[in-house]
Order: structure tokens, then C-alpha cells, then sequence
């Protein structure tokens, strides 16, 4: 499997597919994260602006994308979303926390996937 397809694949069993544009949008934010964590620091330039360039978007479009992402997760799924994170979420985490956690997550459980 390859990078796009572990995040694919993270997102739905979260409970979001790829019928959402929402969801091609967080991938490419979370790609970003996970080809260099540093990116992490600065979310908005290293990783809002380069998805939304990705995507053909604004970057605000991929931060509004994100946190829709975060409200659906939350709404269906926020077991699953606390036990990627690895720490109980009292309420929905921040859009560039949510990508932090999946980044997190993956290269975590993808120990053999191509990344820094």
C-alpha cells in the first residue's frame, strides 16, 4: 500500500470516504505532515498553503475541508479518533491536531512506509 492509500484508508475507518472532497483535501494536508513532521510547526504555510495548491484550492478552503472533516469524525466515530490519538479527547481536536494525530498514527503503525 502506499502513502495515499494508509491515509485513505485511516480516514474511512474514521467514517470518511471518498465521496467527500473534504476527504482528498485532508489527505494531501496529511501527506504534507507526514513526508516531513517539521511541517507541523508551521501548519498553515508548510501545510495548509502546499495542499491548497495540491487540491487547486485556497488554503482556507483545506482548513475549512479539515475541520468538517474533525466535526463528522466526531460526530460518528470519537472512540476511534481518541484511540489514534492515543489520549482521551474531551472535545474535537483543532484542525491541524487532527492531522498531527493521523500523522502520528500512521507512522506509527506503518513503521515500513517511505517517511522520515
Amino acid at each position: 500500500m502506499n502513502m495515499t492509500e494508509i491515509i485513505e484508508n485511516t480516514l474511512r475507518e474514521l467514517g470518511v470516504g471518498g465521496n467527500y472532497i473534504a476527504q482528498q483535501r485532508t489527505v494531501a494536508a496529511v501527506r504534507l505532515a507526514l513526508e516531513d513532521e517539521d511541517r507541523l510547526l508551521y501548519v498553515t504555510k508548510e501545510i495548509y498553503y502546499p495542499a491548497g495548491e495540491i487540491c487547486g484550492c485556497k488554503w482556507t478552503a483545506v482548513e475549512r475541508n479539515i475541520r468538517t472533516v474533525v466535526q463528522r469524525v466526531w460526530r460518528i466515530n470519537p472512540t476511534g479518533l481518541a484511540r489514534m490519538a492515543g489520549y482521551p479527547l474531551p472535545e474535537p481536536p483543532t484542525a491541524s491536531d487532527f492531522v498531527e494525530i493521523l500523522a502520528h498514527y500512521i507512522r506509527h503503525n506503518y513503521p515500513d512506509l517511505n517517511v522520515r
